[in-house]
């Protein structure tokens, strides 16, 4: 079946305006300080992201203290390290990922995890999923509008990611499934409200790995080339990419929806889509975390930067920003329980900074296939 929709409905920038399953196999990889005056590198970002945020949250200057990752012991400085000009190389300065031709199988779990501390803990990845855009295409989320995001209130809380590709641009299943939903949501809802998605098509996955059945949502799509109650294979071309629905440029909308074919079950898809390969043909990791208020509430809309570090010399070869997911409305995954999440990383060093009851840096090592976990609880924060 091919059902097209070329006639164009109201649509705003991109999606619609503003309107797991880890086992754990846990080990210390990390290391949580607050920066100290003998720091080599302080961004210049990170310093105006903590010193807006004291000014807008009434947080007042907390002072400056490091940890040992040895002892535990913490010494505590009233000094702010001075301001020096770096310089970020984009991450797209990196060599361009590449799949292999085959499905890499990821490291298993152990199932009795060995915690190395209580802020910083490496998992096995569930990256259950192949990319829906095949290598040829952008095969990349679009960093600008990440799963639980809102662009800076410009947008509604984003329960996908995007990839940004020409109308035309096959899209693939991914993962084996069955066909639940093709066409269009013009008159039954997927979303809070009809004509969201435009023409999708919606699988059912029943993945051996996970309890419970898996739905991946592809929207704003051009053409649907499968119907209801098809079996399809990983990487099956199910349509093509355009910009029907509420959306203004050609891009494919994913989603992962896990227990429910609803638009309230969704979780993020940077910890089920299979990572890219680096040079040694060795799968990326991600970093994830979960940061808690004094009242156990998820602090919402927390800017982070995230800067790859050379261990040789510390420089910084890649910088990358994100916020914590904007609200109640996204989940976290049903182990992890995490609100930030960056996907796709290189193996390596990593330092993650952000601003909660003073300026918090973690730094933490990205391992092939796994997932980096850091928790801040500010109610186990001293004083």
């Amino acid at each position: 079946m091919s059902l097209r929709d070329p006639v164009s409905t109201p649509r705003h920038s991109r999606d619609h305006p503003k309107t797991g399953h880890f086992q754990a196999s846990k080990r210390l990889l990390g290391r949580k300080s607050r920066v100290s005056t003998s720091q080599s590198h302080f961004p210049k970002t990170t310093f105006l992201i903590y010193v807006a945020l004291i000014s807008g949250l009434g947080l007042g200057l907390a002072a400056c203290a490091s940890e040992s990752a040895n002892n535990g012991q913490r010494t505590v400085t009233n000094d702010i390290p001075p301001v020096t000009n770096t310089h970020y190389p984009t991450p797209s300065s990196k060599v361009s990922p590449t799949l292999p031709s085959t499905p890499t199988h990821l490291p298993a779990a152990s199932p009795t995890p060995t915690p190395y501390s209580p802020d910083v803990c490496i998992y096995a990845g569930h990256f259950h999923l192949s990319r829906p855009i095949a290598p040829s295409g952008v095969d990349v989320i679009d960093p600008t509008y990440r799963y639980g995001s809102t662009q800076d209130g410009l947008r509604e809380t984003h329960h996908g990611v995007e990839f940004v590709n020409p109308q035309g641009t096959p899209v693939l299943a991914a993962a084996d499934g069955m066909v639940i939903v093709a066409g269009d949501d013009y008159q039954i809802p997927y979303a809070n409200y009809p004509g969201f998605y435009g023409n999708l098509v919606i699988l059912e996955h029943a993945l051996p790995e996970v309890e419970g059945p898996i739905f991946t949502l592809y929207g704003h799509l051009y053409d649907v080339q499968v119907e209801i109650g098809q079996q399809v294979k990983t990487g099956d071309q199910i349509g093509e990419v355009g910009f029907t629905g509420w959306a203004t440029g050609e891009h494919l909308h994913f989603e992962v929806r896990y227990g429910a074919n609803s638009y309230r079950e969704t979780r993020n898809p940077e910890l089920w889509l299979r990572p890219h390969h680096d040079e040694n043909n060795e799968p990326h990791g991600a970093i994830a975390g979960q940061i808690i208020d004094e009242f156990g509430t998820p602090i919402y809309n927390a800017p982070l930067t995230i800067e790859q570090i050379s261990p040789e010399n510390g420089e910084i070869l890649a910088a990358y920003y994100l916020e914590t997911y904007a609200d109640w409305t996204v989940n976290g995954d049903d182990n992890l329980g995490e609100n930030f999440v960056l996907g796709d990383l290189p193996a390596g060093h990593y330092r993650v900074s952000f601003v909660a009851r003073g300026l918090q840096v973690y730094d933490v090592e990205v391992q092939p296939g796994q997932v980096t976990m850091i928790v801040f609880d500010a109610r186990e924060q001293g004083e």
